[in-house]
Protein backbone atom coordinates (compact mmCIF):
# COMPACT_ATOMS: atom_id res chain seq x y z
CA UNK A 1 0.00 0.00 0.00
CA UNK A 2 2.94 2.48 0.94
CA UNK A 3 4.33 1.55 -2.52
CA UNK A 4 1.25 2.78 -4.08
CA UNK A 5 0.81 5.75 -3.15
CA UNK A 6 4.42 6.65 -3.18
CA UNK A 7 4.19 5.62 -6.69
CA UNK A 8 1.35 8.08 -7.20
CA UNK A 9 2.97 10.83 -5.47
CA UNK A 10 6.09 10.20 -7.73
CA UNK A 11 3.42 10.65 -10.71
CA UNK A 12 2.15 14.04 -9.21
CA UNK A 13 5.62 15.41 -9.29
CA UNK A 14 6.66 14.15 -12.35
CA UNK A 15 3.56 16.24 -14.08
CA UNK A 16 4.34 19.61 -15.79
CA UNK A 17 2.31 22.50 -13.07
CA UNK A 18 0.40 24.55 -15.04
CA UNK A 19 1.49 28.00 -14.44
CA UNK A 20 -0.01 29.37 -11.98
CA UNK A 21 -3.25 31.59 -12.48
CA UNK A 22 -3.70 29.64 -15.82
CA UNK A 23 -6.84 27.58 -16.85
CA UNK A 24 -6.23 23.95 -18.18
CA UNK A 25 -8.65 25.04 -21.21
CA UNK A 26 -5.72 26.91 -21.91
CA UNK A 27 -4.16 23.33 -23.18
CA UNK A 28 -7.21 21.73 -24.64
CA UNK A 29 -6.69 21.50 -28.83
CA UNK A 30 -8.90 20.08 -31.30
CA UNK A 31 -8.30 16.34 -30.74
CA UNK A 32 -10.43 16.31 -28.30
CA UNK A 33 -13.22 17.13 -30.50
CA UNK A 34 -11.45 14.71 -32.86
CA UNK A 35 -11.91 12.03 -30.53
CA UNK A 36 -15.66 13.00 -29.19
CA UNK A 37 -16.43 12.75 -32.63
CA UNK A 38 -14.97 9.13 -33.38
CA UNK A 39 -16.51 8.07 -29.73
CA UNK A 40 -20.12 9.07 -31.10
CA UNK A 41 -19.63 7.16 -34.02
CA UNK A 42 -19.08 3.79 -31.94
CA UNK A 43 -15.37 3.66 -32.99
CA UNK A 44 -14.20 3.09 -29.74
CA UNK A 45 -10.70 1.99 -30.24
CA UNK A 46 -9.73 4.94 -33.01
CA UNK A 47 -11.40 7.30 -30.01
CA UNK A 48 -9.39 5.69 -27.69
CA UNK A 49 -6.05 6.17 -29.44
CA UNK A 50 -7.03 9.77 -30.12
CA UNK A 51 -7.55 10.37 -26.10
CA UNK A 52 -4.48 8.48 -25.39
CA UNK A 53 -2.09 10.65 -27.69
CA UNK A 54 -3.59 13.71 -26.24
CA UNK A 55 -2.38 12.46 -22.89
CA UNK A 56 0.62 11.83 -23.64
CA UNK A 57 1.30 15.22 -25.27
CA UNK A 58 -0.71 17.14 -22.49
CA UNK A 59 0.34 14.82 -19.33
CA UNK A 60 -0.51 17.92 -16.68
CA UNK A 61 -4.14 18.17 -18.06
CA UNK A 62 -7.19 16.23 -16.70
CA UNK A 63 -8.91 16.29 -19.61
CA UNK A 64 -7.51 13.14 -21.63
CA UNK A 65 -8.23 11.10 -18.63
CA UNK A 66 -11.59 12.45 -18.22
CA UNK A 67 -12.84 11.71 -21.91
CA UNK A 68 -11.00 8.62 -21.95
CA UNK A 69 -13.26 7.66 -19.22
CA UNK A 70 -16.47 8.70 -20.56
CA UNK A 71 -15.33 6.24 -23.47
CA UNK A 72 -15.14 3.11 -21.16
CA UNK A 73 -18.94 4.46 -19.45
CA UNK A 74 -19.94 4.23 -22.96
CA UNK A 75 -18.46 1.29 -24.07
CA UNK A 76 -19.67 -0.70 -20.90
CA UNK A 77 -23.14 0.62 -21.13
CA UNK A 78 -23.29 -0.43 -25.19
CA UNK A 79 -21.84 -3.86 -24.28
CA UNK A 80 -23.79 -4.00 -20.94
CA UNK A 81 -20.58 -5.33 -19.27
CA UNK A 82 -17.78 -4.61 -17.38
CA UNK A 83 -14.97 -5.88 -19.57
CA UNK A 84 -13.37 -2.31 -19.30
CA UNK A 85 -13.95 -1.28 -15.24
CA UNK A 86 -10.08 -1.91 -14.46
CA UNK A 87 -9.33 1.02 -17.25
CA UNK A 88 -12.07 2.87 -16.31
CA UNK A 89 -11.12 3.11 -12.85
CA UNK A 90 -7.84 3.73 -13.49
CA UNK A 91 -9.04 7.10 -15.61
CA UNK A 92 -11.21 8.20 -13.16
CA UNK A 93 -8.30 8.18 -10.65
CA UNK A 94 -5.92 9.58 -13.23
CA UNK A 95 -8.44 12.76 -13.63
CA UNK A 96 -9.34 13.03 -10.51
CA UNK A 97 -5.84 13.21 -9.46
CA UNK A 98 -4.36 16.08 -11.67
CA UNK A 99 -7.82 17.47 -11.46
CA UNK A 100 -7.28 17.96 -7.77
CA UNK A 101 -3.85 19.42 -8.75
CA UNK A 102 -4.87 22.19 -11.24
CA UNK A 103 -7.46 23.19 -8.56
CA UNK A 104 -5.08 23.66 -5.98
CA UNK A 105 -2.67 25.58 -8.01
CA UNK A 106 -5.53 27.68 -9.45
CA UNK A 107 -8.84 27.22 -7.43
CA UNK A 108 -10.39 29.50 -9.73
CA UNK A 109 -9.90 27.52 -13.03
CA UNK A 110 -13.51 27.02 -13.68
CA UNK A 111 -12.80 24.06 -16.50
CA UNK A 112 -10.93 22.18 -13.59
CA UNK A 113 -13.53 22.25 -11.27
CA UNK A 114 -16.19 21.24 -14.09
CA UNK A 115 -13.73 18.37 -14.82
CA UNK A 116 -13.50 17.01 -11.21
CA UNK A 117 -17.24 17.27 -11.05
CA UNK A 118 -17.59 15.41 -13.98
CA UNK A 119 -15.09 12.74 -12.40
CA UNK A 120 -16.88 12.73 -8.88
CA UNK A 121 -20.16 12.09 -11.14
CA UNK A 122 -18.73 9.08 -13.38
CA UNK A 123 -17.42 7.57 -9.57
CA UNK A 124 -21.21 8.58 -8.13
CA UNK A 125 -23.01 6.52 -10.73
CA UNK A 126 -20.16 3.86 -10.07
CA UNK A 127 -20.49 3.21 -6.98
CA UNK A 128 -24.57 3.38 -7.25
CA UNK A 129 -24.70 0.49 -9.70
CA UNK A 130 -22.25 -1.58 -6.51
CA UNK A 131 -24.65 -0.24 -4.14
CA UNK A 132 -22.27 1.54 -1.95
CA UNK A 133 -25.32 4.30 -1.84
CA UNK A 134 -23.25 6.77 1.00
CA UNK A 135 -20.31 6.98 -1.11
CA UNK A 136 -22.47 7.23 -4.09
CA UNK A 137 -24.19 10.12 -2.51
CA UNK A 138 -21.07 11.94 -1.22
CA UNK A 139 -19.44 11.60 -4.57
CA UNK A 140 -22.59 13.07 -6.51
CA UNK A 141 -22.67 16.14 -3.73
CA UNK A 142 -19.13 16.34 -4.39
CA UNK A 143 -20.08 16.76 -8.27
CA UNK A 144 -22.63 19.08 -7.88
CA UNK A 145 -20.73 21.44 -5.70
CA UNK A 146 -17.91 21.52 -8.43
CA UNK A 147 -20.19 21.94 -11.32
CA UNK A 148 -22.03 24.86 -9.27
CA UNK A 149 -18.46 26.55 -8.13
CA UNK A 150 -17.76 26.26 -12.49
CA UNK A 151 -20.76 28.45 -13.36
CA UNK A 152 -20.39 30.47 -11.09
CA UNK A 153 -16.36 31.37 -11.54
CA UNK A 154 -17.48 31.44 -15.16
CA UNK A 155 -20.86 31.94 -16.37
CA UNK A 156 -19.86 30.60 -19.94
CA UNK A 157 -19.01 27.65 -18.87
CA UNK A 158 -22.28 26.17 -20.18
CA UNK A 159 -21.21 22.50 -19.79
CA UNK A 160 -21.69 23.26 -16.10
CA UNK A 161 -25.20 23.30 -16.76
CA UNK A 162 -25.69 19.36 -18.04
CA UNK A 163 -24.41 18.59 -14.30
CA UNK A 164 -26.52 20.77 -12.79
CA UNK A 165 -29.35 20.32 -14.48
CA UNK A 166 -29.25 16.63 -13.96
CA UNK A 167 -28.74 16.85 -10.55
CA UNK A 168 -32.01 19.53 -10.20
CA UNK A 169 -34.15 16.58 -12.01
CA UNK A 170 -32.84 13.56 -10.38
CA UNK A 171 -33.13 15.17 -7.09
CA UNK A 172 -37.22 15.78 -7.14
CA UNK A 173 -36.91 12.35 -8.77
CA UNK A 174 -35.57 11.13 -5.75
CA UNK A 175 -37.68 12.86 -3.49
CA UNK A 176 -40.85 11.20 -4.92
CA UNK A 177 -38.88 7.81 -4.51
CA UNK A 178 -37.63 8.32 -0.95
CA UNK A 179 -40.00 9.46 1.13
CA UNK A 180 -37.15 10.34 3.96
CA UNK A 181 -35.42 13.15 1.66
CA UNK A 182 -36.45 16.63 2.58
CA UNK A 183 -39.05 17.69 -0.52
CA UNK A 184 -37.30 20.54 -2.06
CA UNK A 185 -40.17 21.59 -4.71
CA UNK A 186 -40.96 19.63 -7.82
CA UNK A 187 -37.25 21.05 -9.72
CA UNK A 188 -37.48 18.93 -13.00
CA UNK A 189 -38.44 21.76 -15.42
CA UNK A 190 -35.53 23.78 -14.28
CA UNK A 191 -33.47 20.90 -14.56
CA UNK A 192 -34.61 20.77 -17.95
CA UNK A 193 -33.90 23.79 -19.09
CA UNK A 194 -30.64 23.54 -17.52
CA UNK A 195 -29.53 21.12 -19.80
CA UNK A 196 -31.18 22.61 -22.98
CA UNK A 197 -28.58 25.39 -22.02
CA UNK A 198 -26.29 23.46 -21.79
CA UNK A 199 -26.57 21.27 -25.11
CA UNK A 200 -27.19 24.74 -27.16
CA UNK A 201 -23.97 26.44 -25.99
CA UNK A 202 -21.96 24.30 -24.52
CA UNK A 203 -18.32 23.09 -25.80
CA UNK A 204 -18.61 19.20 -25.42
CA UNK A 205 -21.84 18.35 -23.93
CA UNK A 206 -24.45 18.55 -26.85
CA UNK A 207 -24.04 14.65 -28.25
CA UNK A 208 -24.15 13.26 -24.43
CA UNK A 209 -26.86 16.23 -23.17
CA UNK A 210 -28.99 15.30 -25.99
CA UNK A 211 -29.19 11.53 -25.61
CA UNK A 212 -29.36 12.05 -21.42
CA UNK A 213 -32.16 14.04 -22.30
CA UNK A 214 -34.02 12.16 -24.21
CA UNK A 215 -34.21 9.52 -21.47
CA UNK A 216 -35.22 12.33 -18.96
CA UNK A 217 -37.80 13.03 -21.23
CA UNK A 218 -38.86 9.41 -21.60
CA UNK A 219 -39.19 9.56 -17.38
CA UNK A 220 -41.11 12.54 -17.66
CA UNK A 221 -43.58 11.31 -20.12
CA UNK A 222 -42.90 13.96 -22.66
CA UNK A 223 -42.48 11.28 -25.21
CA UNK A 224 -42.85 13.75 -28.26
CA UNK A 225 -40.14 15.67 -27.23
CA UNK A 226 -38.27 12.52 -26.14
CA UNK A 227 -38.69 11.07 -29.50
CA UNK A 228 -37.64 14.34 -31.61
CA UNK A 229 -34.12 13.67 -29.30
CA UNK A 230 -33.94 10.42 -30.51
CA UNK A 231 -34.64 10.43 -33.97
CA UNK A 232 -32.48 13.38 -34.54
CA UNK A 233 -29.36 11.16 -32.80
CA UNK A 234 -30.29 7.81 -35.31
CA UNK A 235 -29.90 10.69 -37.93
CA UNK A 236 -26.48 11.84 -36.57
CA UNK A 237 -25.17 8.51 -35.69
CA UNK A 238 -26.63 5.51 -38.05
CA UNK A 239 -24.36 2.84 -37.22
CA UNK A 240 -23.88 3.14 -33.20
CA UNK A 241 -26.46 1.41 -31.44
CA UNK A 242 -25.77 3.43 -28.21
CA UNK A 243 -27.90 6.00 -30.06
CA UNK A 244 -30.67 3.65 -31.02
CA UNK A 245 -32.35 2.43 -27.48
CA UNK A 246 -34.70 5.55 -26.92
CA UNK A 247 -37.07 5.59 -29.96
CA UNK A 248 -37.91 1.86 -29.36
CA UNK A 249 -38.52 2.90 -25.67
CA UNK A 250 -40.78 5.84 -26.39
CA UNK A 251 -43.00 3.21 -28.63
CA UNK A 252 -42.89 0.90 -26.11
CA UNK A 253 -43.90 2.92 -23.15
CA UNK A 254 -46.46 4.68 -25.36
CA UNK A 255 -47.38 0.72 -26.49
CA UNK A 256 -47.25 1.51 -30.34
CA UNK A 257 -46.53 -1.72 -30.84
CA UNK A 258 -45.59 -1.96 -34.66
CA UNK A 259 -43.53 1.19 -34.37
CA UNK A 260 -41.65 -0.76 -31.46
CA UNK A 261 -41.35 -3.58 -33.29
CA UNK A 262 -39.36 -1.81 -35.65
CA UNK A 263 -36.95 -0.10 -33.62
CA UNK A 264 -36.00 -2.94 -31.95
CA UNK A 265 -35.42 -4.71 -35.19
CA UNK A 266 -33.04 -2.27 -36.25
CA UNK A 267 -31.48 -2.05 -32.74
CA UNK A 268 -31.05 -6.04 -33.08
CA UNK A 269 -29.30 -5.72 -36.45
CA UNK A 270 -27.07 -2.85 -35.34
CA UNK A 271 -25.80 -5.03 -32.10
CA UNK A 272 -25.23 -7.87 -34.32
CA UNK A 273 -23.31 -6.59 -36.50
CA UNK A 274 -20.62 -5.93 -33.87
CA UNK A 275 -18.38 -7.72 -31.41
CA UNK A 276 -20.23 -9.60 -28.68
CA UNK A 277 -18.60 -9.28 -25.61
CA UNK A 278 -22.10 -9.99 -23.31
CA UNK A 279 -25.13 -11.35 -24.75
CA UNK A 280 -27.34 -9.26 -22.45
CA UNK A 281 -28.63 -6.94 -24.56
CA UNK A 282 -29.23 -9.89 -27.93
CA UNK A 283 -31.79 -11.50 -25.10
CA UNK A 284 -33.22 -7.70 -24.22
CA UNK A 285 -33.74 -6.68 -27.30
CA UNK A 286 -35.03 -10.22 -28.56
CA UNK A 287 -37.47 -10.10 -25.58
CA UNK A 288 -38.69 -6.49 -26.63
CA UNK A 289 -39.06 -7.54 -29.85
CA UNK A 290 -41.12 -10.24 -29.38
CA UNK A 291 -43.58 -8.85 -27.15
CA UNK A 292 -43.97 -5.74 -30.06
CA UNK A 293 -44.23 -8.58 -32.30
CA UNK A 294 -46.71 -10.27 -30.13
CA UNK A 295 -48.95 -7.18 -29.34
CA UNK A 296 -48.89 -6.18 -33.40
CA UNK A 297 -50.56 -9.73 -33.80
CA UNK A 298 -47.88 -10.90 -35.43
CA UNK A 299 -47.90 -14.70 -33.63
CA UNK A 300 -45.29 -16.82 -35.49
CA UNK A 301 -42.18 -14.57 -35.62
CA UNK A 302 -43.03 -13.07 -32.29
CA UNK A 303 -42.69 -16.94 -30.68
CA UNK A 304 -39.51 -17.35 -33.36
CA UNK A 305 -38.41 -13.90 -31.35
CA UNK A 306 -38.86 -15.27 -27.82
CA UNK A 307 -37.33 -18.94 -28.96
CA UNK A 308 -34.07 -17.35 -30.10
CA UNK A 309 -34.00 -14.84 -26.94
CA UNK A 310 -34.18 -18.27 -24.97
CA UNK A 311 -31.28 -20.07 -26.75
CA UNK A 312 -28.54 -17.43 -26.32
CA UNK A 313 -25.79 -18.67 -24.13
CA UNK A 314 -26.15 -17.14 -21.03
CA UNK A 315 -23.96 -17.35 -17.63
CA UNK A 316 -25.53 -17.32 -14.25
CA UNK A 317 -24.97 -13.61 -13.80
CA UNK A 318 -26.99 -12.63 -16.51
CA UNK A 319 -29.63 -15.13 -16.22
CA UNK A 320 -30.49 -13.72 -12.75
CA UNK A 321 -30.29 -10.75 -14.32
CA UNK A 322 -32.89 -11.78 -17.21
CA UNK A 323 -35.38 -13.78 -15.17
CA UNK A 324 -38.35 -11.49 -15.94
CA UNK A 325 -37.48 -11.15 -19.39
CA UNK A 326 -37.08 -15.22 -19.66
CA UNK A 327 -39.97 -16.18 -18.04
CA UNK A 328 -41.65 -13.54 -20.37
CA UNK A 329 -40.29 -15.21 -23.28
CA UNK A 330 -41.70 -18.11 -22.64
CA UNK A 331 -45.13 -17.13 -22.10
CA UNK A 332 -45.06 -15.07 -25.40
CA UNK A 333 -44.24 -18.88 -26.94
CA UNK A 334 -46.96 -20.44 -24.98
CA UNK A 335 -49.62 -17.62 -25.97
CA UNK A 336 -48.47 -17.45 -29.30
CA UNK A 337 -48.84 -21.31 -30.03
CA UNK A 338 -52.39 -20.56 -28.23
CA UNK A 339 -53.42 -17.84 -30.91
CA UNK A 340 -52.38 -19.48 -34.06
CA UNK A 341 -53.87 -22.98 -32.84
CA UNK A 342 -57.39 -20.68 -32.76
Amino acid sequence: MRKIKYMRLLLLAALPALALGASIADDFDPSLDRGLATLYQGDYEAAEAVFDSFIAAHPGNPAGWFFKAGLYQVKMTDHECDSWAGQYNRSLDSALMISDRAVGKNPRDAWARFIRGGTHGYMAARDGRTKKYVSALNKGLAAVSDFKKAAELDPGLYDAYLGIGSYHYFRTRAVSILKWLPFIGDARDKGISQIELSIARGRYTGVMGRNGLAWILIDYGKHDRALALAEGLEKEFPDNPFFFWARPEVHWRAKQWSKAAGGYRRLLQLIEARPVYSNYNRVMVRYRLAKSLFESGEYREAAAQAQEALNIPSDQAMVSRLVMERRACREIIRLSREKLKG
